[in-house]
């Protein structure tokens, strides 16, 4: 089901049983008992001059009084680590105005991207990272802009409507916004263009999953995603200038850490030169209060 909607965001119940030899009863099934295990596929739009998204690393005193303040117009993410508080906004927000107790980064957000999960096999992800730890020589970043997106209102408010989720249905949007279905196919074929539309896959459901942020300075940004893209759960990652956020997840401390080990090694490969990292908290209510971060001292 991940394959199917990963290459084909918008497939169908019927393509997806054509492909795979399973019935539509069987199909749509499936794909609500995944609910938690597949999520999205969500909209990435890319930089352009009509659009920018900023992201912001931030460390609070009260954390949770940022994150209510913040939740109704961002995006927030909340945990704890060298930065407490995380949002990206359409808009640019003056930090001084927000109580910070330090402001780790504040930058133009470049798109998301998420990793292909291509093996469920924790032990043979990590074979294939570690084959690739040979630093390339040519340097790169992820910030891919494009001039513009030309989009008219109606392409607006279709975006706003599923950029966390294309496969809603589709219809009670068309009736809401009293726009017809030919300007919403049309939509459809100019996404590609401007965007990234992509699912998340977490095999045992997103809530058994410890989920790690790391802010990495690199040179090489691309081979850094290719190589953290290969574990067997999906991967987050957009630059930030000379940063790259990467979102890892994580089933055990065993696996906490093997990536630990891992990312230090990719340290002294010459992949990163500086890295910030914060434990994240799946919701408000469970903000943790500790975390213990293997190898810490090693980083800096």
């Amino acid at each position: 089901m991940y394959e199917q909607i990963y290459e084909n965001p918008f497939i169908s119940k019927s393509e997806i049983g054509e492909n795979t030899g399973l019935s539509h009863r069987t199909v749509t099934r499936c794909l609500d008992e995944m609910d938690t295990v597949i999520c999205g596929p969500a909209i990435s739009l890319k930089p352009a001059s009509n659009y920018r998204e900023y992201a912001y690393f931030l460390k609070f005193e009260n954390q949770l009084l940022a994150y209510e303040e913040l939740i109704e117009n961002c995006l927030v993410t909340a945990g704890i680590g060298q930065w407490n508080v995380s949002f990206t906004s359409e808009k640019l927000i003056d930090t001084s105005q927000l109580e910070c107790k330090e402001c780790i980064l504040k930058k133009v957000k470049g798109e998301t991207f998420l990793s292909k999960v291509t093996t469920l096999d924790w032990d043979e992800s990590m074979k294939k990272m570690h084959s690739m730890l040979h630093l390339p020589q040519e340097k790169s970043v992820l910030n891919e802009k494009i001039p513009l997106i030309p989009w008219q209102r109606w392409d607006w408010a279709f975006y706003r409507k599923f950029r966390n989720n294309v496969r809603v249905p589709v219809d009670p949007v068309l009736e809401e916004l009293g726009i017809s279905r030919k300007w919403y196919r049309r939509w459809v074929s100019s996404l590609f263009d401007v965007a990234n539309v992509q699912p998340a896959f977490y095999p045992l459901g997103m809530d058994k999953y410890h989920i790690f942020d790391f802010l990495f300075r690199s040179d090489y940004q691309e081979p850094l995603v290719e190589i953290l893209g290969m574990l067997p759960s999906t991967s987050l990652f957009f630059s930030v200038d000379e940063y790259v956020l990467a979102r890892l997840s994580i089933l055990s401390n065993r696996e906490m850490q093997q990536l630990f080990t891992f990312i230090y090694k990719m340290k002294r490969e010459g992949f990163f030169t500086d890295v910030y990292f914060m434990t994240i908290a799946q919701s408000k209510e469970r903000i943790p209060k500790r975390v213990t971060i293997p190898f810490r001292k090693h980083w800096r």
